[in-house]
């Protein structure tokens, strides 16, 4: 008995299983109860069923909240169609496909022992077993090498041919040579290995199987397209099935798409010697011999992609706590002068940095640098940067000094296309600023009187040009006043509209903050910031150092 209608279910995190259709109606959606019941919020909890129509199977939307879709188009009431792609309007959740009468190693089987004592059932018994023999070792924990060797030999088994060859696409698309054996389950070495390019390129290009043979079952030699290399090696019976990954369906924003299915490699037999027909069942146990050397590639490339990703991810922790350890541990809480100050990296490590620098005469500097870019280049470069710039102001030279030494340090060592703002100011005892704004968003001062000033100035940032020149400027800050240096993931925080946060967001903090301290100050910027983004995903790195002069204290 043929096997009946099915659907490939794909799990969110990549894992397949085969579902039966039945009965009618197969309802889909979250709702427990259903036939297919798909555990996500997103979907609806009656989303879509199959119904058996005039001997075809059509699926209709239950007047879903996302929708249902089929092959991207968005479906009221569809037919199925062999390998159409559903998906229920939502990124990163179940895809299905359905397959129609395709035959799974189960089915297959099925079909095997229902031959019974026909004349053609010794040799699909002989199938049953060889396909039995698979199964028994794909889960045994062989590795792929070995895996890939059972299917080829189970190839050359069901279509007794004489050679069999696996052959994987590399990272360039070229097919090379994984697995070659012959019918007495010898291996070959891959320089001994003849295979007719013409069928590869062919199966490659049309990915369909080609089954061609002198006695006409699949095609005839001589006249295949092209034929010299199979005429050449005297070949009777050529074989070639492609290996597909099957094809996924990608979401971006609202436009969902099915992306094309992928070519892992070929599974090619061949032999000099004439062959008996093929039946349908050899060729849908190859057909199904080719699935599963599909499924164990791919859940081999899954397993290492993501040991690498664990590695990785480990690394970047690494990296952040690193790049967390090299922020000042405690920041000035003194009797002239109080800092606050934090850094929210968008990513897991961050462009952003920043640093209070203790120098002579009870002076105080204060650095905010910002690295174009994000991520792991971004916060090398900002972590090369804090180092030079901290080391050099410790020098306690003149301030346009320390801009041209660091921005020559940096264009000898970054790409032309990295480059970092920076401001930096020293603070005296006295409240005078001295301070250099290399391309930076301006500081912000909040005078008592409650007029708010930016501090700008026409530099270039550090790195970009090794010819540039720095000039410094100045301002004055009265006891109860405060300067807040901040990075451009303030102003340009945006909440779900695409709006900005902007100077202005800022400012009006400022100018509501009723508060008496610097970490009082920095807190509400902090929460303006996130009530304003609600929810919205964070776009840069979010920097902010706020500094509150005091004033000298008498003497006591």
């Amino acid at each position: 008995m043929p096997a009946g209608p099915r659907l490939i279910v794909v799990e969110p995190n990549g894992e397949r299983r085969d579902v039966a259709i039945a009965p009618f109606p197969f309802r889909i959606g979250r709702q427990a109860g259903n036939e297919l019941t798909l555990r996500d919020s997103r979907v609806s909890r009656q989303q879509a069923q199959i119904l058996s129509a005039e001997g075809k199977l059509v699926i209709e939307d239950m007047g879903s909240s996302h929708g249902t879709f089929v092959n991207g188009d968005k479906i009221i009431r569809h037919e199925l169609k062999p390998n159409d792609k559903i998906d229920f309007g939502v990124s990163d959740s179940y895809q299905v496909i359905f397959i129609g009468e395709g035959a799974t190693i189960e089915e297959l089987v099925g079909k095997i022992d229902s031959a019974g004592s026909s004349q053609a059932g010794t040799r699909e018994l002989h199938h049953l077993g060889v396909l039995l023999d698979v199964a028994r070792n794909l889960g045994t924990g062989l590795s792929l090498e070995d895996v890939l060797t059972v299917v080829v030999d189970a190839a050359i088994a069901v279509t007794r041919t004489e050679r069999g060859v696996l052959l994987l696409s590399n990272p360039s698309g070229e097919l090379e040579t994984i697995v070659a054996r012959n019918a007495q389950r010898g291996t070959f070495r891959p320089e001994e290995v003849q295979i007719s390019k013409s069928v590869l390129r062919r199966v490659a290009a049309s990915r369909r199987e080609v089954i061609v043979s002198e006695d006409g079952s699949g095609g005839n030699l001589a006249n295949a397209n092209p034929q010299e290399s199979i005429m050449r090696m005297a070949l009777h019976t050529v074989i070639a099935i492609p290996i597909d990954k099957l094809p996924t369906i990608e979401a971006l924003d609202a436009t969902i798409a099915v992306r094309q299915s992928e070519l892992l490699g070929v599974l090619y037999l061949d032999s000099r010697a004439p062959l008996s027909a093929f039946s349908s069942v050899d060729r849908e146990v190859l057909r199904t011999l080719a699935h599963e050397a599909a499924t164990v590639v791919e859940n081999a490339r899954l397993f290492s992609a993501a040991r690498a990703k664990a590695r990785l991810d480990h690394e970047i922790e690494i990296a952040s706590q690193i790049q967390q350890r090299l922020l000042p541990k405690s920041l000035p809480n003194q009797p002239d002068v109080a800092v606050a100050g934090s850094t929210l990296a968008c990513l897991s490590v961050g462009g952003d940095c920043f640093d209070v620098i203790n120098l002579e005469r009870n002076r105080h500097g204060f650095f905010v640098g910002d690295v174009s870019g994000k991520g792991v280049s971004a916060a090398l470069l900002a972590t090369l940067l804090q180092g030079i710039f901290y080391t050099t102001a410790s020098m306690d030279i003149p301030l346009p000094g320390i801009f041209s030494r660091v921005n020559m340090y940096l264009c000898e060592r970054s790409g032309d296309d990295r480059y970092a703002t920076v401001f930096y100011g020293v603070l005296d005892c006295d409240g005078n600023i001295e301070y250099v704004n290399a391309g930076h968003v301006p500081p912000l001062v909040r005078r008592k009187s409650g007029l708010i000033e930016g501090l700008g100035s026409a530099n270039f940032p550090v790195g970009m040009f090794a010819e540039a020149e720095y000039e410094s400027s100045a301002a004055k800050l009265e006891p109860g006043e405060f300067m807040v240096i901040y990075s451009d993931g303030v102003s340009e925080a945006a909440n779900i509209r695409k709006e900005l946060f902007e100077e202005e967001g800022l400012r009006q903090v400022l100018d509501n903050f009723a508060g008496r301290t610097a970490q009082e100050l920095a807190e509400a910027i902090r929460s303006a910031v996130k009530t304003f983004t609600s929810g919205a995903a964070q776009s840069d790195d979010i920097t902010i150092l706020v500094v509150q002069y005091k004033g000298q204290q008498p003497l006591q």
